[in-house]
């Protein structure tokens, strides 16, 4: 018995749905500001938020480097601090409080795409792991480190998108290596 001509030359199921068209993803534009927001939820003397803005160029869909990612720290107490100052005489001051991070950095778009949103609107997508130097400022000086991390922009039309991040900016040396920031934002592509 013969195979069907269509399915031996046409469509073939892809999860049991037969494919009709295939479209290869556009690469948005290749320069992209961003901006964004961060919590800082693993120190234990203080609750940190930041600002933070960025420059990126995109090489292909696959390969970017971030070329400047600046974070500003605004810190508020926890009461360890206090604690500390009251029981043990511990001088808030001299707690190491991280001021503001530069980063410059290699990202590897490992996924990217499109899905439907609320079923009539369809999104482009990128996923990424980034790597490269930082400088960490704090009240107690500088710190070379290493800026590890992951992120996921999609996109609302060809030019802006909504991200969302997770880095570890870690300073070698210093009383606080680890300075993990969980970020919200957005970018513009020119």
């Amino acid at each position: 018995m013969a195979p069907d001509l269509e399915q031996q030359f046409g469509p073939r199921p892809l999860d049991g749905v037969y494919i009709e068209a295939l479209q290869s993803y556009s690469n948005p534009r290749s320069s992209q500001l961003g901006f964004d927001f961060g919590a800082w939820p693993l120190q234990p003397y203080y609750n940190g938020f930041s600002l933070g803005a960025n420059y990126t160029y995109y090489f292909n869909k696959t390969h970017a480097w971030e070329v400047l990612n600046a974070s500003y720290l605004y810190t508020v107490d926890t009461g360890l601090t206090t604690e500390l100052a009251d029981r043990y005489k511990v001088d808030p001051k001299t707690i190491q409080r991280v001021n503001f991070i530069v980063s410059s950095n290699y990202m590897y778009n490992f996924a990217y795409g499109k899905f439907i949103f609320f079923g009539e609107n369809i999104r482009y997508f990128r996923s990424y792991v980034l790597m490269g130097p930082a400088l960490v400022s704090s009240n107690q000086g500088a710190n070379a480190g290493v800026t590890v991390g992951w992120g996921f922009d999609t996109f609302v039309n060809d030019r802006i998108s909504w991200r969302l991040g997770l880095r570890d900016n870690y300073a070698i040396g210093g009383d606080h290596p680890n300075n993990i920031v969980l970020s919200l934002g957005t970018g513009y592509g020119f």
